[in-house]
């Protein structure tokens, strides 16, 4: 070989060498915030894997007027790989935007397997680190033509209002992973459950059974504006660990013992919608009902021999619960009410109401659900009262139990 080519291989060599030296120390510091969000936010891994690759840009570095991170856009996309990436470059996991949202509320209900998939990245990531996380909120519905008590976080094949119809012979069905949610009472100590879907035998072996189910405490808090066309809206947080029961394989009622400690629970439902309240952009929602709620979650089932749906025929928790959805409207007097009757406004947000004997109006005022109990102001003075909803067939009795323990009896009149 000749100088002219020795010298020309050299050179070769060199530019390589150039091309694969790792990128200088001032553009791997160069301040890429703006452009790694932008392609977090369009759902770009391989720009963001790339951003990453080519510098040392600090992935908390809050972008814009909202001070989101990128790890925020990542979770709203579902895009589970990115947020892995994220989080292993460090992404704090704990971090709110400016008015207040933290990371897990970015996670959007997209599919059940990447959701469930993202929260769990997020709060194992916390646990590992033992980081804090700040108190966050799920958004679930009750549909106004359910009269029911129970609801879900993902579509149903069939709906979750079976569970709490008194009938055995209906069910829920959905997949292992979904989140069903129970309206209950304070002091609810324990539960039960008819597995399956028991219309007969053999559709209860042809779909799944629960075999194993996490269930916890939520705090649900109704506000203002919290409705849509079709239903009614609920912030729902969580107030306790999971506790997980293992079901048999049979069609009959189960009942479990709940451990939870109700006056620590307590303690985190006061508190909760007050962490709501301090966020810059929610000040002046207004909370119109507080309630609890149980989240049940299917973590196992009993294969089903033709079908791939899990089925629950019931799902009690403790008492009735003193609910509000079928209060509203006219009430006649039944039983020791002297003739009476009740108005509870029937306008969503509006809590109007009135009370007449033999046609005549005597009371005017205002009406508010509070842990449970039925509240009235009525001319600067409150009664508490504790109502039942009863439901038979399609006709509903309203059971009002004052302080003294005298229970005063309504039928619901045809609309």
């Amino acid at each position: 070989m000749d100088c002219v080519q020795q010298g020309a291989c050299h050179m070769k060599a060199v530019i390589i060498g150039l091309f694969l030296l790792p990128a200088p120390a001032s553009a791997r510091m160069e301040d890429r915030t703006k452009e790694l969000y932008d392609a977090a936010y369009a759902d770009d891994l391989a720009a963001v894997k790339l951003i990453l690759e080519e510098s040392d840009q600090n992935v908390n570095v809050p972008y814009g007027k909202g001070e989101f991170s990128p790890l925020m856009p990542a979770c709203r996309n579902g895009n589970l790989e990115m947020a892995e990436l994220l989080v292993s470059k460090g992404a704090d996991v704990s971090a709110a935007d400016r008015y207040g949202a933290p990371v897990l509320e970015y996670v959007k209900m997209s599919s059940p397997g990447t959701y469930k998939r993202l929260r769990e990245l997020i709060i194992k990531t916390a646990a590992g680190k033992k980081i804090e996380l700040p108190v966050s909120w799920q958004f679930i519905t009750l549909p106004d033509d359910m009269p029911y008590t129970a609801a879900a976080t993902y579509d149903s094949i069939l709906p979750p209002a079976n569970m709490t119809d008194g009938e055995p012979k209906t069910a829920w069905a959905g997949k292992t992973g979904d989140e069903l949610w129970v309206f209950v009472n304070y002091g609810t100590s324990s539960m039960t459950v008819t597995n399956g879907y028991n219309k007969t035998p053999k559709l209860f072996k042809a779909n799944n059974r629960v075999k194993r189910m996490a269930v916890s405490i939520w705090a649900a808090a109704h506000f203002g504006g919290d409705v849509t066309e079709i239903a009614k809206g609920f912030r729902v947080t969580r107030l306790t660990p999971d506790h997980v029961i293992t079901l048999k394989d049979s069609g009959a009622g189960q009942s479990f013992a709940l451990p939870f400690d109700w006056e620590e629970i307590d303690k985190s439902y006061v508190k909760a919608p007050a962490a709501l309240f301090k966020r810059g952009n929610f000040g002046d929602n207004e909370l119109y009902d507080l309630y609890f709620t149980l989240r049940a979650e299917p973590l196992e089932a009993y294969p089903g021999s033709k079908y791939d749906d899990t089925c629950i025929s019931e799902l009690r928790a403790g008492g009735p619960w003193r609910e509000e959805p079928r209060l509203r409207g006219e009430w006649v007097s039944a039983e020791g009410t002297d003739g009476k009757t009740l108005v509870f406004s029937t306008r969503e947000n509006d809590r109007a109401f009135a009370a007449y004997r033999d046609g005549k109006p005597f009371l005017n005022g205002s009406w508010r659900m509070e842990n449970g109990e039925l509240l009235v102001e009525t001319e600067g003075e409150t009664s508490r009262y504790k109502p039942v909803v009863e439901r038979i067939k399609y006709k509903f009795t309203l059971k009002l139990t004052d302080k003294d323990g005298k229970t005063e009896v309504y039928r619901q009149k045809p609309e």
